[in-house]
């Protein structure tokens, strides 16, 4: 809270000594404009410090899985400790071989159409 109160009042600062140094057409005029640049950027930073970023869930991900033997195919959700070539436990349903990782995938998600008229 007191970060965004020291936000707020070093904003206002700035943007009065701004005002104050574009009045005159001097030396001493572009460095107060500076100077009021850098402490409002030093305000705006302590407004928006501390705000919690938006965490993203991780895409879906899925596993496909090839027969040995056969072309049967399976795709199942990612478990932990998929890679690609790994055995896995579980036996091809027809034909009763092992099965192996093929390929791990992301799915995208679409992005939603917007239409601006």
């Amino acid at each position: 809270m007191i970060s965004k109160i020291l936000g707020i009042v070093l904003a206002a600062v700035g943007f009065i000594v701004l005002f104050f140094g574009m009045s005159d057409t001097t030396i001493m005029s572009y460095v107060y404009s500076f100077i009021g640049l850098l402490i409002m950027s030093f305000g705006f930073a302590l407004l928006t410090a501390g705000r919690p970023k938006e965490e993203k869930a991780p895409p879906p991900t899925v596993t496909e899985i090839r027969c040995n033997d056969c072309d049967f195919k399976e795709i199942r959700d990612f478990k932990k400790g998929d890679y690609v070539l790994k055995t896995v436990e579980e036996l091809c349903p027809k034909c009763q071989t092992g099965m192996t990782i093929e390929g791990v995938y992301i799915i995208r998600e679409e992005p939603k159409e917007t239409y601006n008229v």
